[in-house]
């Protein structure tokens, strides 16, 4: 699967998964390629809400197969740390 094609499925998926709230997808380009920004128009009514939705999120991509990168290295001495070629944004939390 494309880059491309496995960013439409995300927002295909997760349009559908968090209606009516708008759902943005953008890949990054240049030498972040690979990297995808999904923004959702929904605010978390806590930060343990926000934590159960981006668990259900990684279900969602589970099920689907899509598969998103990782970064750094899984050792704890690292300078970059390790973890996924995602950022996931939601509307500022309503506590």
């Amino acid at each position: 699967m494309t880059i491309a094609a496995r960013n439409r499925m995300i927002k295909s998926l997760l349009s559908k998964a968090f209606a009516p709230h708008k759902v943005t997808v953008r890949g990054s380009r240049g030498t972040a390629y690979g990297w995808v920004t999904v923004n959702i128009g929904y605010a978390p009514k806590s930060l343990d809400e926000r934590r159960e939705l981006v668990a259900k999120i990684w279900q969602i991509f589970a099920a689907a197969k899509i598969e998103i990168g990782t970064y750094g290295y899984d050792d704890p001495g690292s300078d970059y740390g390790f973890g996924r070629e995602i950022h996931l944004n939601f509307d500022p939390i309503r506590e």
